[in-house]
This record gives structure tokens, sequence and C-alpha cells, in this order.
């Protein structure tokens, strides 16, 4: 099959990271794939050796053309908005079919002009996949297919891990770190030689690290910034701390089940999903600092119970949440699309 994945930014970041991994897949069992646009000092790389190719392309202009000079594809399959724009004017020349995914729940297009023509878009598709059927629930029409992310199986980690809770996000005002922070300082933990690691770049850094201080024990945590590798930091994490209570289905979380790292999560949006398919997980109501202080509490006093905590959650994401199980799917909905279905 002839695939272009359509990312149209020159940023990496969780979007970009999942058409990569999705990408290397598809070229590895047989596909002739092509990624256009993200970070290419980035993303060329970890396409090599999978077959893949990457084109650059972040403005609109930029992409069309490059999916013109493409030529005929099978599936032309778009990520936010600007690519769902690309797409469209550019098939004539690609005459694929056209899938699109829904990562996010904001409306597709900015302004009035966009906004106006987004039905046309949003009509003109094959599919419409959304990461979980939160994000569908919240979309100005439900998506025809749902179809949560997945992330690549990793081996067993035996190593003894740090005594270290994790938070690895954009430091955005969605991603609620605010309430991390609280949930950390009044976890006790720092007390008891424990600390906090916040990996991400964002707007919100400096208010954090002042908030952090506020609190007291700002010893204990570390801003490190964007990490390029966030499953190092989930491989030696007791660990992970996600606050966000409208996340659509957060690629982090599935990573660090992956390493059998513990997660605590709001229990809110695509977090329902993905942990939250597994009956004893450590969910708060969001914005709850305290019942997520209390979960952290309870996973540091308890090492067999959160390693079993840990097992169970990757166990959960082999059988459910990973890459193959995902591309799988995806396949079928790019099938019934080819075959003039909605997906399934």
């Amino acid at each position: 099959m002839r695939i272009t994945h359509v990312v149209a930014t020159d940023q990496f970041a969780g979007l970009e990271r999942y058409v990569v991994d999705v990408a290397g897949e598809q070229s590895r069992r047989g596909d002739d794939v092509v990624v256009v646009g993200g970070l290419g000092d980035v993303v060329r790389p970890l396409l090599s050796g999978t077959g893949a190719r990457h084109v650059p392309g972040a403005g609109l202009g930029d992409v069309v053309r490059a999916l013109r000079s493409g030529g005929r594809r099978d599936v032309v399959h778009s990520h936010l908005t600007r690519a769902d724009y690309a797409a469209l004017l550019a098939a004539p020349t690609t005459r694929g079919r056209r899938v699109s995914t829904r990562h996010i729940t904001a409306p597709r297009g900015h302004g009035r002009g966009a906004r106006a023509v987004a039905p046309l878009v949003r009509r003109a598709l094959a599919v419409e996949v959304a990461v979980s059927a939160w994000t569908s629930e919240q979309l100005e029409r439900p998506s025809d297919v749902v179809l949560l992310n997945g992330v690549r199986e990793q081996p067993d980690v035996t190593a003894p891990r740090a005594r270290t809770v994790v938070m690895a996000h954009r430091l955005v005002p969605e991603k609620d770190t605010p309430t991390g922070l609280r949930a950390w300082a009044a976890s006790g933990l720092a007390d008891r030689g424990w600390r906090l690691v916040v990996a991400g770049a964002g707007e919100d850094r400096a208010d954090l690290e002042r908030l952090s201080r506020s609190l007291g024990g700002a010893g204990a945590v570390e801003f490190t910034g964007w990490h390029p590798d966030p499953g190092a930091l989930f491989r030696e994490a007791s660990a992970l701390l996600a606050p966000a209570p409208t996340e659509p289905c957060g690629l982090t979380v599935l990573e660090a089940m992956a390493l059998g790292t513990p997660v605590v999560a709001a229990g809110a949006a695509g977090h329902l999903e993905t942990v939250g398919q597994h009956p004893g997980a450590a969910l708060f109501p969001p914005g709850d600092h305290e019942a997520a202080a209390a979960h952290l509490r309870r996973l540091a006093d308890d090492d067999d119970a959160r390693r079993a905590y840990g097992d169970e959650l990757r166990d959960l994401q082999r059988r459910e949440l990973s890459l193959d199980v995902h591309v799988d799917r995806l396949q079928r909905v790019y099938e019934d699309a080819l075959a003039g279905g909605r997906g399934r």
C-alpha cells in the first residue's frame, strides 16, 4: 500500500513521535510510506532503517507541493487541521483515500474562513479517526472510528528503580502541572528521600518553578526541560504522575505502561480508556491534589504492590495498547476506506 502521513509541522513532540512510530512499522511490514512534515533533524534519523521516507513541509503551500510531487498514493493520512487542508488541496494529484486522525478536541480550523470550510473538509474524508471515545464525544461531529494509540513493547525492566516520580508533558495550562506539584508537596515524599522530575518545555515553566519553590521542598524537584528520550526516565522512575484532566490519549502514559512504570493519573478523558482499563488503576478526581498525593504515598509505602501494579500495566499495554495492535487496526481502517466504507 502507498501511504503518506501528513503532519505539516516543523516540530517534534507527541504527535510527530506517534507518526514516526506508525510510519516506521508500516514500512517494515512492506508498505511504501512517506512522512511529510516534522522536525527533519529528528524525524529522518528515527525513520532511517525502516524504509519510510521523510519530506520537509510545514507551511500549507510547502505541504501541498510536497504531496503533489509525490504523485498518486493509496492513502493520504493527515494529522491536525493544516494537514487536513493540504491533503484536500492536493487530492486531484494524490487521488488517494483521505484519512484524518483527530488527536485533539479543538475545532478544525482557526479563523472565520477556515471554520467556514471545515465541514467540507470533513465530508471529503473517507474516514475520520479519533484517538479516544472521549475525544470523539468532544468534536463538532463524532468521528467514524475510535482507535486508541499504541506504543512499542519494551523489554522487562529488571534493574532497581530510583525513588523518583516523573511528570513528562508540555508545560502549558491544559496539562495542569500545578496539581501535580501540589500533589508532590502534599505527599511528603521529599522528606523521605524521593525526587520529582518535571520533564517538558513550555510557556508556564517559570511560573511553575516559582510555585514549586513556594510549596517547599524545591530542592527535591528538578525541571529538566524537553527530554529527547522520555522512555529513559520511565525506565528508572518508580511512578509517572499524569495530572492533565483533558488528555485525549497520552503517549507518555502508554510509554510508562510499556516499561512497567506505575501510573497515577487524573481520572478523566483519555486516561480512563488507557490506564483506566486496569480495574485497580491509581486514578484521582481531576484537580484533587490530596487524592493524587495519597496514591503516591501508597505506592511509595509498598514496594511489592508498586511492582505488581507496574507489571500489570505493562501486561495491559502489550495486550491492548501496543504498536502492533494499533497498526493492525489502522490497516483495517485503510482497507475499509479503500473499499468505500467508513472504517471499523
